[in-house]
């Protein structure tokens, strides 16, 4: 393909990528805010859905309180006509009547006043006078009510029952005169209507009337549909999917509303909020909990199909008039670039001559500088191509000379690491504490250029150890020499009673005081009692140590402390206090393993470090660090790099802190 196809072509491309990426953006951007505008008027619609159902619940108990209040306002006045009424020395006959004339005349439906015996010999209705209390089964008129005789209590109110084809709701209170039960009810059947049609029937009904919304429900918690509605046409009116009785269920009360898009509706799932006392009769069976709203989400799709459309046609156009300029184009340009092959070919063959590109250096535009350049270069080369054979041969004596430098510098070198390497496996503990209460396990994966890192457990007494990992900056023998003054330091200052941040602060000063290197250390340093199963633990800017609960939950210990050793003297250092329980873990480890990176330079880093130790859930010590050290060569492949040293220390918990206090 020569070259002007390839410039075609390549803008072609261009010009076709521009139009591609412009119209998929403006179609995906109008489709983004469609989605947006219908994801929020369905979150509205939901949550307009879920406060009306929840205020829909407490309308008939607000209205049964009310109601309650004014039967027992009403048997109260009833007991004070009756006192007063007895008092003027009238006959149950006429008291009767005028309790005939006040049920008429709109107040209780039915009124009964008994003696001091319970038996009704006054009421508004005709027929034999009822006995409170002797007959159980005699409705809600009765057997709730005979505690009145004896004021205790002085009120009661009975639920909405059916009686004689009428719903009925009874109050009662105590004589005012004398041990008597005055009792009053009401036929409720009208008012019950009402709240019906107010409640959460009435309000899908109106929610549908929009024509907005395609179907709406009302769900309780275990997924059972207790209200809903939909708009039939087009198959939209169509029942929940058992997915979407799954993500209803799944709502967390008290929470936001959720979104799912299933095909071409959008459902808006809102949790119904009680207030007061009917928080908690919220979560019950048979209590609406779960407010869903269906809308069509068609509009999005439709949108950006129609704007791929558009940017198709007009992508087409463009094309075809890009093309056509390009290749005009790179027919005026080509001529330059032809002279210009041909004299490079002309320079291959060591036959060039500088009158051929007379022409184009004669141009005022890149070729025409181009041209003249490589003229000047192609004399120029042929100059210095006399003189290249010498400068070969010269070049070849200095290379030798240089080689064998070298490969004496590659040799000291070699005998400098053998010896800190030597230096560092020879001050590794040889053996680390064994005991019931906990499992200790350390390993050391030397690098290719020894850093001088290492780790170190110091038993201070039959009840406390000392844990300590360090990662030494540098390599080779002063690394070794630093990681020497560094032991020391520690192990000098590692007494009982001493804590982290003293031993820290003693060995900064130690380091910045007499190191002949200008060198640092990274340290942890956490003292572990056995028997409470307590770590105080200080960090010298160490990454890496990390505290692992039993079900694989990890925390990271280094947070606390202050700056590496060796940086600043008089630095102060922090101390914090951790409980290691039965089953968990402290996990050190050095920088080596959190800066080992691949071949994309990606470092290990803290969070693959917290998976891998997520996964090491129940696993020995040894089996903890076996798997992270895995995981780091994993990590790294073939094409990363380990940076230095992998220094692992691991301790688990065995016991659980109240035993091992025991077995003390």
């Amino acid at each position: 393909m020569t070259f002007q196809q390839r410039l075609i072509l390549l803008v072609t491309g261009l010009v076709l990528l521009a139009i591609a990426a412009v119209t998929t953006t403006m179609a995906w951007t109008t489709r983004a805010a469609l989605t947006e505008r219908i994801e929020a008027e369905a979150r509205l619609t939901a949550g307009l859905l879920a406060r009306g159902a929840a205020q829909a619940r407490d309308i008939p108990q607000e209205v049964d309180a009310l109601l309650s209040e004014r039967l027992l306002s009403e048997a109260t006045l009833t007991a004070h006509l009756v006192a007063m009424a007895e008092a003027a020395k009238q006959s149950p006959r006429a008291i009767n009547d005028r309790l005939k004339q006040i049920a008429e005349a709109g107040g209780p439906d039915e009124m009964w006043i008994t003696d001091n015996r319970g038996r009704a010999y006054l009421h508004n209705l005709a027929g034999p006078d009822p006995v409170f209390g002797q007959d159980a089964k005699g409705g809600p008129r009765h057997g709730a009510y005979t505690g009145l005789l004896n004021r205790s209590p002085a009120s009661v109110v009975s639920e909405p029952a059916t009686e004689n084809g009428r719903l009925m709701k009874f109050a009662g209170v105590t004589g005012v005169d004398k041990p008597r039960i005055v009792q009053v009810g009401t036929d409720v059947r009208r008012l019950a209507d009402i709240v019906r049609n107010a409640g959460t029937d009435g309000l899908i009904d109106g929610l549908l009337a929009t024509r907005a919304v395609e179907g709406a429900w009302l769900l309780d918690r275990d997924g059972r549909v207790l209200a809903r509605g939909a708009v039939m046409g087009d198959g939209a009116g169509g029942p929940l999917s058992d997915a979407d009785i799954s993500a209803a269920k799944a709502v967390v009360p008290g929470g936001d509303v959720a979104i799912r898009v299933a095909g071409n509706s959008m459902l808006a799932l809102a949790p119904i909020r009680y207030a007061g006392p009917a928080t908690a009769a919220g979560s019950a069976a048979g209590v609406p909990t779960v407010a869903v709203v269906r809308v069509p989400y068609t509009e999005p799709g439709a949108m950006l199909s129609r704007q791929l459309k558009i940017g198709g046609l007009v992508g087409v156009l463009v094309l075809a008039l890009g093309v056509y300029a390009c290749v005009r184009f790179a027919r005026d340009q080509m001529a330059p670039v032809e002279r210009l092959s041909e004299a490079v070919k002309a320079v291959e063959a060591g036959r060039f001559n500088p009158f051929t590109l007379n022409e184009a250096a004669d141009r005022d535009d890149e070729f025409g500088r181009l041209s003249r350049v490589f003229r000047r270069m192609a004399m120029e080369a042929t100059a210095r191509e006399e003189t290249l054979d010498a400068q070969l041969v010269m070049r070849g004596a200095e290379l030798e000379t240089k080689t064998e430098k070298l490969a004496a510098a590659e040799q000291l070198i070699e005998e400098e690491q053998r010896a800190a390497r030597d230096v560092q496996s020879n001050l590794l503990p040889r053996q680390l504490p064994v005991g019931r209460d906990s499992q200790f396990y350390g390993m050391l994966l030397p690098g290719h250029t020894v850093s001088g890192d290492f780790y170190d457990v110091i038993e201070l007494d039959e009840r406390y150890s000392l844990l300590v990992t360090a990662g030494v900056s540098g390599g080779g023998v002063p690394a070794a020499f630093l990681m020497l003054m560094v032991r020391g330091a520690i192990r000098e200052a590692a007494r009982p009673g001493v804590g982290p941040a003293a031993i820290l602060t003693h060995a900064n000063e130690r380091l910045c005081g007499e190191s002949p290197f200008n060198g640092f250390a990274s340290v942890f340093v956490a003292v572990y009692d056995r028997v409470a199963g307590t770590l105080v633990h200080a960090a010298a800017g160490h990454r890496g140590a990390c505290r692992i609960t039993a079900d694989g939950g990890v925390e990271f210990l280094t947070a606390t402390g202050g700056p590496a050793l060796g940086v600043r003297r008089g630095a102060p250092y922090a101390e914090a206090v951790v409980t290691l329980n039965q089953d968990e873990t402290l996990f050190l480890c050095t920088d080596g393993v959190l800066r080992s990176i691949d071949g994309q330079r990606e470092p290990f880093g803290e969070e693959r470090l917290a998976a891998a130790l997520a996964h090491s859930r129940g696993m020995s010590a040894r089996d903890r660090t076996e798997l992270v050290l895995r995981s780091v060569q994993s990590h790294v492949g073939a094409d990363g790099l380990i940076a230095g040293d992998l220094v692992c220390l691991v301790m688990r918990r065995l016991l659980p802190v109240t035993e091992a206090a025991e077995a003390v």
